[in-house]
Order: structure tokens, then C-alpha cells, then sequence
């Protein structure tokens, strides 16, 4: 699993697909393959339901996939089928200027012939969010997640001998934000706990503590000129790792850039900068590197988008005689409603993870093609298919995989 001083969890096998949730309407609007596409078609909207002043959002959705590389191995490789459900539940409450929301979700994987690869997940957030004005809010939340590592993340099990790693994963994030005007301003505090559930993996165990500030400035229109500085603490559960190295670290970087405000063609934002990794263990060098990150979204047309990922930053590493990694992640997304029921999304990635003083680097590619048909308000189809590569210094760390699915998804 990728983790980074940044970006906790994010990019699973390479790049997870973008989330761009239509802000803080409770009104729900199928389909999820084009979330970055507009929704303004009232004979796919659902509004919630109301139990008293609480509004309650369902979903689910179940499919059934062929992977055909389930552990992700250079070669002998092993497919199966696998079913897969998830159910989601929101409930939301606003009086004034707050607004409280609960979020919860459960997932379960299971395999046609490989029980061992069958997991369980889930997660519960909470968030409480208090407008002072129209431009001015703070915000709190919590959640808990139990993640499930997949085999094709650069550090995963790979052994067919032992089920896929599960993590748990519990954060708090208080959040003050002031948008609107010449002047923008975002200040973020977060500590996240990452414990992994089997005792094999204790050296995993580690907490990071962090924060940032964002200030942009209106240059035209909805255009800003940003500057961001951001530092976070790594503290590790255990005092050295299996190799007598403390990876106690302290990463804090600047980063300089642009910023769009939502409601025109192009949205989103885009920095670059610096981070500086320094280790508290004695026998490790301080290093210095580029910093990215940024989300763009380009709309040339209503039913058309354009999505470019990019980041760049230190990731947390157990992997034996590596002192660090750096992953530097590249997607380009397209999305197109091909007509007012049928929905697609075509996208390509990159991924680079150095493995500093290990003379390791690793590169991966992936494709993913996605399509979905709305029958009506409440019920979907989808299909997807995707390619993953990994190239390795490591003979032992590379694969190649193609995964294709089918199911549909319900909401309410």
C-alpha cells in the first residue's frame, strides 16, 4: 500500500480512479464510471430520504471479475474468478450554519478457487462542518478503515502461501478554509494510525502526524497564483526496523503553483516544489527532492472531461536495505457521456517508485477502460477492463495482469 506524507492512502496497484464528488449536494445522480461529467438530468436523480431532519443515502453494487494474475507473479501465473459486493450508507443532518454527516461502507471479496485471497473490508467516517460566512469554514473528521492491500502494490504479499495484507487505519483531520474574494486560505491538521492486523507485520505499525498551509492569490477570473507549505512526523511503532534502523522521520517541503476555482472549463489545482526527508537514525542521509501535486479537470464540453493526477513525494518503505522511496504517479483520464444513459471513462498511468540506497526502481503502466448504462434513477449496469505492467530491477517484482469485470449498482 502506497503511504505517503501527503497523500495517506491513495494510488492502490497504481492509481485509484478520481472521486470528484459534486460537492455537498445530498441529491445523488447515477453513474460513478464519469464522476467528473455535470449532473443535471432530473430523470436520474435521487434525492434522499428523510427520517426526520436526518437525510439517508443508500447504494450498493455487486459484480463478478476475472483476474488473471491474482498474485501478481512474473510468470506461473494463477487466475480465478472472484464476486465482489460493497454496500454504502450516508445519513446527514444540517441545523444553521452546521452540518453533520456520517458515512459507512462494508466491501467482501471472494474467490471462485483461492479462499485464501477472500477478505473483508470496511469503513466509517464521520464529519462535522461549521460555515461561519458564505467563504469561511472549519471542518472536523474522523474515520476508521480496514484496507486491504492489493498484490500489485509495490511492497504487497506475493506469496500464494498467505492471504492479501490487511491494515487498520484510523484518522483525524481538522480542516479551516476561506475561499472567495483576492485572497484564499487552507490550513490542514491530520494524524493517521496505520496498523497492520497480523502480528508478522508489527514493523508496519507506524503513525504520522501533519499539517499544511495553502494561501492563492486571484490573478483573473478563477485563477490563483498558490504557495504551500507542508511538514509531517513519521513515528514508527517499534524503535528500530528488522535491520536495526530507526525510520523515525521528520518530511517537510514548499510547493508553488496555480489553482481554479470550481464552475468554469477548467478546474482543479497543480503545484511543484521541494520536500526534505530527514531520518533521526544516525547512519542515514538526509535527501532532498522534487515535491508535485496536483489535480486538473478540463471540460471542453458539458458531456466531455479531461482529468490530469500528478504527485511526486517520499512514501514510507519496509522493504530490506531500501532507506526510503520516492513514487512519482502520472494519470490522464478521459471521461464522455455518449449519450444521456451511457457513460464512459478511458484512462492510462505511470508510476515510478525508487527505492533509495537499494539501487531498485520499479516502473508501472496501466489502462482501464470503463463503461456504464443507467436503466433509471435507481439501477445501473457497468463493465471494466484493465492492464497492468510492472517492470523491476527485481526479476522477482515483476508481472504483467488483465482484470475484467461486469455487475451492476443500485441506489436509493
Amino acid at each position: 500500500m502506497v503511504l505517503r506524507c501527503s497523500r495517506t492512502l491513495a494510488f492502490a496497484l497504481i492509481l485509484v480512479p478520481a472521486t470528484l464528488a459534486p460537492g455537498e449536494a445530498l441529491a445523488q445522480s447515477l453513474p460513478d464510471v464519469a464522476p467528473a461529467l455535470p449532473r443535471d438530468d432530473p430523470e436520474y436523480e435521487i434525492s434522499p430520504t428523510f427520517v426526520g431532519p436526518v437525510a439517508i443515502t443508500l447504494e450498493g453494487d455487486a459484480r463478478v471479475e476475472y483476474d488473471d494474475n491474482i498474485f501478481a507473479l512474473p510468470e506461473d501465473k494463477v487466475g480465478d474468478a472472484v464476486f465482489l459486493a460493497s454496500a454504502n450508507a450516508g445519513f446527514a443532518v444540517g441545523t444553521g450554519n452546521l452540518t453533520a454527516r456520517l458515512d459507512s461502507s462494508v466491501a467482501i471479496r471472494r474467490f471462485a478457487d483461492h479462499s485464501i485471497q477472500d477478505t473483508d473490508a470496511a469503513r466509517f467516517e464521520g464529519n462535522l462542518v461549521y460555515q461561519a460566512r458564505a467563504t469561511e469554514t472549519f471542518s472536523l473528521s474522523a474515520s476508521w478503515e480496514r484496507a486491504v492491500e492489493d498484490r500489485g502494490d509495490p511492497e504487497a504479499r506475493r506469496s500464494p502461501a498467505l492471504g492479501p495484507r490487511t491494515l487498520d487505519v484510523s484518522s483525524m483531520v481538522a480542516a479551516y478554509e476561506r475561499s472567495g474574494g483576492r485572497l484564499q486560505l487552507n490550513l490542514q491538521a491530520e494524524a493517521t494510525k496505520f496498523d497492520a492486523t497480523a502480528a508478522i507485520d508489527d514493523d508496519r505499525d507506524f503513525t504520522v502526524y501533519g499539517g499544511s498551509a495553502k494561501l492563492g492569490l486571484r490573478v483573473g477570473g478563477r485563477m490563483y497564483a498558490t504557495v504551500s507549505a507542508f511538514a509531517s512526523q513519521r513515528d514508527f511503532r517499534l524503535a528500530v526496523s528488522p535491520n536495526r534502523i530507526n525510520r523515525d522521520a521528520t518530511i517537510y517541503g514548499a510547493r508553488a503553483g496555480v489553482q481554479f476555482a470550481p464552475g468554469g472549463m477548467l478546474e482543479g489545482s497543480l503545484s511543484a516544489g521541494i520536500f526534505r526527508n530527514n531520518p533521526e537514525d544516525p547512519t542515514l542521509n538526509a535527501r532532498t527532492g522534487l515535491s508535485v501535486d496536483g489535480l486538473l479537470v478540463y471540460r471542453p464540453a458539458r458531456r466531455m472531461a479531461f482529468i490530469f493526477d500528478a504527485s511526486r513525494g517520499d512514501v514510507a518503505t519496509f522493504r530490506g536495505g531500501a532507506s526510503g522511496r520516492t513514487d512519482t504517479t502520472v494519470r490522464a483520464t478521459w471521461e464522455q457521456e455518449i449519450r444521456h444513459n451511457l457513460y464512459s471513462s478511458v484512462s492510462v498511468g505511470y508510476r515510478d517508485s525508487d527505492f533509495v540506497d537499494s539501487g531498485t526502481d520499479e516502473q508501472t503502466v496501466i489502462g482501464r477502460g470503463k463503461l456504464e448504462f443507467v436503466l433509471n434513477r435507481n439501477v445501473s449496469l457497468f463493465g471494466e477492463v484493465s492492464y497492468g505492467s510492472r517492470d523491476s530491477d527485481l526479476p522477482t517484482e515483476e508481472f504483467d495482469r488483465v482484470r475484467g469485470s461486469v455487475g451492476f449498482r443500485m441506489r436509493f
